[in-house]
Parts: C-alpha cells; structure tokens; sequence
C-alpha cells in the first residue's frame, strides 16, 4: 500500500494548524464560488469582519471593523480560547430607486479565533462606536507575569 505525499507539505505546527486550516477553506470557497458564478458572501467568508488583535501584560484587546451593523445585531461569546463574533450585516432597502451598483456584502457572518491566552470572564468590556467594536479581554491572575526575587545567602 503505497503513501501519497504531497510535495512540500508537512502537519502543520499547532496551534497555528486551525488557522491555516480555515485559510485553506476561505481559499477553497473563493474557487468554488468563482465556478458556481455565486458571489463570496458575507456568510461564507472568515475574512469579515477584519480584526486587529494586541496584548498588553495584564490584557488581550480585539478591534473589529463592524460599519453599518448594529450593536443588537451582534452575539459575542469565549469559550475557552476561543472568541467567537457572529451577526447579521442588513441590506438597507431605499424605496423607488434603482440600483446601478451594490457591492456592499449583507448577510449572516460568523468568525472565531484562539486567542494567544486565557481571559478571564469577569471584566470583559465591549463598546462599538463609529464602526469599530472594541472589546478588552482582561488576562486571570495566573497567566499575568510575575517578578520572582531571588533568596540570596
């Protein structure tokens, strides 16, 4: 029984390996989406919304660009590691106009990443102004870095 091995691959590092798996995906859903004549949704795409995620010594901050969707059409949650923005992004329907153009993206979204530490639930703070959903995820006591001193003679 012969082994087929891709040239150039290998098991990728964890835990980067789920994060090159769902690009791996967003990859394969482009392609089919170009041969299916289908656009790449909202709905489909990890790419939306964009984050930008930084840690600080004592908590881990995300920011997501979130225009035109409303707080309330929001569900935050963390489970573990494991952060996780879904909402609804909703078409904004003028009355008596034709449209010519529309290549702003609606529809359900959904995005999950692990985070680089633990945090702690308690003190989690989430505000969205101007189009940018911020939110302050405070590190537990026990992953925070500590001075030891040493006992000398």
């Amino acid at each position: 029984m012969a082994i087929f091995r891709y040239p150039g691959w290998r098991w990728p590092d964890m835990p980067g390996a789920l994060e090159d798996f769902e690009k791996a995906r967003r990859q394969m859903d482009r392609l089919l989406s170009a041969f299916t004549g289908g656009s790449e949704a909202v709905t489909s795409s990890g790419v939306f919304p964009p984050l930008i995620v930084t840690e600080e010594e004592d908590k881990i901050c995300v920011e997501a660009e979130i225009s035109g969707i409303k707080a309330e059409d929001l569900d935050i949650s963390i489970v573990g590691r494991t952060l996780t923005i879904s909402g609804e992004r909703k078409p904004e329907e003028a009355q008596d106009v034709n449209y010519h153009r529309r290549e702003r993206k609606w529809g359900s979204f959904r995005k999950a990443l692990t985070l680089p530490e633990d945090v702690s639930g308690d003190g989690v703070r989430a505000e969205c102004r101007d189009g940018l959903l911020r939110l302050v995820l405070p590190k537990p006591e026990h992953v925070k870095p500590r001075k030891i001193t040493i006992q000398g003679q």
